[in-house]
């Protein structure tokens, strides 16, 4: 009706906001679900991938001895260092340099020294007849000099005039004789100055006109009664017999110059201009039928192209721009399409790595080292291509051990690609790559020997040698070139092998799993661990050794790791050595001390054996792998036995029943196919034990009644086992529980003979026994 109609379309509308969209609800699921932190993965690997692709943008493909097979031309004209010409000039430098004169510093210091210490020597003379030690003639001048230097005043004007006669003095080239003859020019270092004279320009000791004027022109500063001293000095000491000149020539200052001439050279090196077409590189060719191959790729040749590369690069960059850009984005959009298969593959597979952030960390980090160690070996070091087989090999055998072969693969292959992208390789690497990668995983499904990688490895080294020799034939190559790629191959394989044989333990710390060979060390009896559960609890030891037996044939039936669950079987109930006699097998048929404890209390007492199996794991360095086990091996199912007491208890007392939630175990479920085989053996097998006559209808009716039960509680919800796989493992479970718990054959008593009262007694309490025992494993599936 119209007057409702209103409010009809109003609540609509309210019904419509309060409803969730598809949309929202499909983003929330997303969140929930990790997704952001997988994107966040997804992005940290592709731009790492992009950095390492785009730098250098366009890698030189080729090596130091190489076989190049036709001649390669310049694409672009440029110019090189000549090489020929550096080598030419520089063995030319050491003839082409000239001598070096440098300044006799003990003359000029002797000269300083004495003409500064001589107003000291004057002071000291009483008159002028002591001038005579001094070298000085008692004549009127020299008796003029001394009453000149008597006086303090013209003592400081003569010292200061001195350092200015210093620098005259070191501007007179004065050399030996024999310098001053020749025509090549010489250098002479004149303080901080290098001059280039010819050798008549240079003063002789023996020129003592000219040394005499050049004197007499230094000393006009001076009192005329001090020049005539300073000149007869500066003549002796300058044109002394045998001759010591104030420069002299010098080895090490001529080698100097000699190594900033080749400093020089090298840092302004000659160059040679190369015109575009024309050849830089000539082919490979082999001198007569069965002779060597000459011309191979050498360093220079190198150098070569790589100077062509640049040129050609800055030529492609002003003239064409759009091209450079359009390869970066073409590249980048290839390692996107890569990336983006690979999150599909591990989302639709593995999903357990999706929403786990911290293995898919461990994953890229992975990825991303062997993709950095690839570029390192082959640009940087320069190695031959068939290097990459070796982190292609490494990343397949650690996820092998990691997760599965499977998953190894996938990732092994996406690898692969990766590096022939990077690497601008064609299908003869990738062919080797996947060659060595699919033989190594397939071979190694589980690490139980120390020889194990080292045999994988040696087996694939054979099948990548002959890949690459074949390949290598395939291009044309000469049969020494293919042998020699074959070899390399076969090399990295190898150091692969042995690289993971030492790294092992690394990987089982930094992924948290533990190999065969890890797993079989951990089974030995004199483990501490073991050792104490077997003193302690005898009886849950030979409880998890039945147990382990169990879970490993189950395991097998399925495909799943038989040791890893026979292992966690021997672990599993190791918290339980802290209080032995409160579970009903370490009691040897004495009564149980639950009957003086409350049912909460004994809830308390059974369920804390997780908890101390954890903390025992701790203490002891437990593999985590097998964690899981003691943690889940219980799930979150109902302590039956209790809850039914405190049920009886409470009804008693006039109260309201006890929540099951009160008396279920913490958890948490177990998420790998082991530890849900260890949860339904570990059910069923206690299940049995506590059977009176079990026969072999019993046992399969009981086990199919456990296994139904953890079913229906969803304790196998977070696991990824079929329903194909839960009938395998119950069927595994009934061969295994009756060959264990079959019929005995009863002895008859001889005739006449009666039953002892202690035979009586024995058989009602070991009857009584059995029955409460299979009250409390039905209840409490300990």
């Amino acid at each position: 009706m119209w007057p409702f109609k209103k409010k009809t379309r109003q609540r609509r509308l309210e019904v419509r906001k309060s409803t969730p969209a598809a949309g929202a609800s499909l983003w929330l699921r997303f969140c929930q679900g990790g997704g952001i932190g997988s994107i966040l993965l997804a992005a940290l690997f592709y731009a790492a991938a992009l950095l390492m692709d785009v730098y250098p943008a366009d890698p030189l493909p080729y090596r130091v001895g190489q076989y190049v097979p036709q001649d390669i031309h310049a694409r672009v004209p440029f110019s090189v260092r000549s090489e020929k010409q550096l080598r030419e000039q520089l063995d030319q430098i050491p003839a082409q340099t000239p001598r070096v004169y440098v300044l006799n510093k003990e003359l000029e210091q002797e000269i300083v020294r004495e003409l500064r210490d001589l107003p000291v020597r004057l002071t000291a003379a009483t008159r002028p007849a002591d001038l005579e030690g001094l070298k000085v003639p008692a004549t009127q001048p020299s008796e003029g000099l001394w009453r000149r230097l008597s006086r303090q005043e013209e003592v400081q004007l003569y010292l200061s005039r001195l350092e200015p006669l210093r620098e005259g003095l070191r501007h007179l080239p004065i050399v030996r004789p024999e310098a001053t003859h020749g025509l090549d020019p010489v250098i002479v270092r004149m303080g901080q100055q290098r001059r280039s004279l010819p050798p008549p320009e240079l003063i002789s000791t023996e020129n003592t006109a000219l040394i005499k004027q050049e004197v007499k022109e230094l000393t006009e500063p001076f009192d005329p009664a001090v020049q005539d001293y300073l000149r007869v000095y500066l003549q002796q000491k300058l044109t002394r017999a045998p001759p010591v000149p104030l420069y002299q020539e010098s080895g090490p200052a001529r080698q100097q110059l000699i190594q900033e001439q080749i400093d020089k050279l090298r840092a302004n090196p000659p160059t040679e201009q190369i015109q575009a077409g024309q050849r830089l590189v000539q082919a490979s060719r082999r001198i007569g039928p069965e002779g060597p191959v000459v011309a191979e790729l050498s360093q220079q040749d190198l150098e070569l192209l790589r100077a062509e590369r640049r040129a050609y690069q800055a030529n492609l960059d002003e003239t064409a721009p759009w091209v450079r850009t359009g390869q970066v984005f073409g590249r980048a959009g290839t390692l996107l399409v890569l990336t983006l298969l690979m999150c599909f593959y591990i989302a639709r597979y593995r999903r357990e790595i999706a929403s786990d952030h911290i293995q898919g960390l461990r994953i890229v980090l992975l990825l991303v080292l062997m993709l950095a160690l690839t570029r390192l070996m082959t640009d940087v070091l320069q190695w031959n291509p068939m290097a990459s087989v070796l982190t292609v090999l490494m990343t397949g055998i650690m996820l092998t051990i990691v997760y599965d072969q499977r998953f190894a693969l996938a990732m092994g292959t996406a690898m692969t690609v990766l590096v022939m992208v990077q690497l601008r390789e064609g299908l003869e690497t990738a062919l080797a790559l996947l060659t060595g990668l699919f033989v190594g995983v397939f071979l190694l499904r589980e690490v139980r020997t120390r020889t194990k990688l080292i045999q994988v490895s040696a087996v694939a080294a054979a099948a990548v040698c002959v890949a690459v020799w074949v390949s290598a034939l395939a291009k044309g190559l000469p049969w020494g070139f293919a042998v020699i790629d074959s070899l390399w191959g076969a090399g990295f394989v190898l150091l692969a092998g042995f690289l993971l044989q030492g790294l092992l333990p690394l990987v089982e710390y930094l992924f948290g799993v533990a190999t065969s060979m890890t797993l079989l060390e951990w089974c030995d009896a004199s483990k501490p661990l073991l050792k104490l559960l077997a003193m302690e609890a005898p009886g849950t030891y030979n409880h998890s050794l039945q147990l382990g037996t169990m879970c490993e044939a189950a395991a097998e039936s399925i495909g799943a790791r038989g040791l890893l669950a026979r292992v966690g079987a021997y672990y599993h109930d190791i918290g339980k050595v802290n209080k032995p006699d409160y579970f009903v097998e370490n009691q040897a048929g004495l009564p149980s001390k639950h009957t003086k404890l409350s049912p909460a209390m004994s809830l308390l007492i059974i369920t804390a054996h997780v908890k101390d199996g954890l903390e025992l794991a701790r203490q002891y360095n437990l593999p985590r792998v097998l964690w899981e086990f003691i943690s889940t091996h219980h799930g979150t199912t109902l302590v039956q036995y209790f809850y039914h007491a405190a049920s009886e208890q409470r009804k008693a007392d006039a109260e309201r029943a006890p929540d099951e939630i009160e008396f279920r175990y913490p958890g948490p479920k177990p998420h790998s196919k082991e530890a849900a085989i260890l949860m339904l053996a570990d059910a069923a097998e206690s299940s049995v034990r506590s059977m009176s006559e079990p026969t072999p209808g019993r046992i399969e009716n009981q086990v199919h009644a456990m296994i139904s039960r953890r079913l229906m509680d969803n304790q196998l919800d977070t696991c990824d086992l079929t329903l194909r796989e839960v009938h395998l493992i119950e069927d595994s479970l009934i061969k295994s529980l009756a060959s264990m718990y079959h019929s005995r054959i009863a002895y008859p008593t001889p005739a006449g003979q009666k039953p002892s009262a202690a035979e009586i007694q024995r058989a009602a309490a070991e009857k009584a026994a059995a029955e409460k025992a299979e009250k409390e494993k039905t209840g409490a599936g300990a």
